[in-house]
């Protein structure tokens, strides 16, 4: 088959090259060529916090997605920094520290969230992306013992579709050359500490808790006949993949 794209053109540079154009990078792929994260890392979300439980200390923590160079060997998946979820943490937000101690359940040390194993069924079995992280039962300032943090993920398997779908140009090859993962769709994680996350299963067989609409899908057919508030029909678009989650508090007593 055609190849589109290149192993050597996703990749990132080297974590231990610098230029003059990066001289203010918090944070670049690890240098331990086990990590997890040593090829590219990207989607940071960064929240910064007094805990409840110190003398005023505050906190900067950062979860981020990354892929090390083993990742995606056969070059099926889409060149993304995708591939699966970490963690670290920061007193002033400019000097970082990984989290070490991480969830002894996923499928590679040093991550909070990592590839789905469990399930073969699920959407999220070949690469996971962090959307964003919150923790609706403590303030924003404050961290209090005992609140949840919410992870919203996007993730894909490994079902192959034609890169020619995702691509505003024609290019020779394209509807016959595969690409896996990029199917992609939106699950959440829970949390204590921030550091070790559970999946939580959606409404969707795969266990996403939103979806890519579409018309061949039996478990959507309910939505062709939804209505707007005047009784028109609303007329759905069909969406190739979810990804990249924002997410919300809709303070309705505000």
């Amino acid at each position: 088959p055609t190849a589109l794209f290149s192993k050597s053109s996703a990749s990132s540079s080297s974590p231990a090259s610098t230029s003059a154009s990066d001289f203010n990078v918090v944070l670049r792929p690890s240098k331990d060529p086990e990590a997890f994260d040593s090829s590219k890392i990207g989607a940071a979300c960064v929240h910064r916090y007094l805990r409840d439980d110190t003398d005023g200390d505050s906190q900067y923590v950062m979860w981020y997605h990354g892929r090390n160079h083993d990742f995606d060997n056969d070059n099926k998946l889409p060149p993304l920094s995708t591939g699966r979820i970490g963690r670290a943490v920061s007193r002033n937000g400019l000097h970082w520290e990984r989290t070490i101690e991480a969830s002894e359940s996923e499928d590679m040390t040093g991550v909070s969230l990592g590839l789905n194993n469990e399930s073969w069924w699920g959407f999220d079995t070949a690469h996971v992306g962090l959307g964003q992280v919150l923790l609706p039962m403590t303030t924003p300032a404050v961290m209090t013992e005992g609140g949840v943090y919410l992870m919203y993920y996007m993730g894909g398997n490994h079902e192959e579709t034609p890169i020619g779908k995702y691509l505003d140009a024609e290019i020779p090859g394209a509807e016959t050359t595969k690409i896996s993962g990029m199917n992609m769709k939106i699950g959440v994680a829970l949390s204590q500490d921030g550091i070790s996350f559970g999946r939580v299963e959606g409404d969707d067989p795969s266990g996403a808790v939103m979806a890519p609409y579409d018309t061949s899908d039996p478990n959507m057919k309910e939505m062709e006949q939804l209505r707007d508030d005047d009784g028109t029909k609303i007329n759905l678009q069909e969406e190739l993949y979810c990804a990249w989650p924002e997410v919300t508090v809709n303070d309705m007593d505000a």
